[in-house]
């Protein structure tokens, strides 16, 4: 026979046997808990370090005139201009 069968269970059993006591769970540790170290100074610290305060750039104005192209409401190019703004 190839297989075996499949016995039922009731609700709440165990496998592990009744008269032996019940072995330490494996998620428990028997260290004291540690105690964790805040590092919001050194993030801080860090973050600041990334944002390099740099002298706003000096846009200089265009002493030569532009050459501007208007354009009807098809898209299509009317006329040139040339402005110094």
């Amino acid at each position: 026979m190839l297989g075996g069968e499949i016995k039922k269970h009731g609700a709440g059993e165990t496998g592990e046997p009744a008269d032996k006591p019940r072995g330490r769970s494996a998620f428990v540790s028997s260290e004291p808990p540690k105690t964790r170290t805040y590092i919001n100074d050194v993030v801080l610290a860090l973050d600041s370090r990334k944002i390099k305060k740099s002298p706003p750039k000096v846009i200089k104005a265009s002493k030569r005139p532009i050459k501007k192209i208007i354009y009807d409401d098809f898209g299509e190019p009317i006329r040139e201009i040339w402005s110094t703004e």
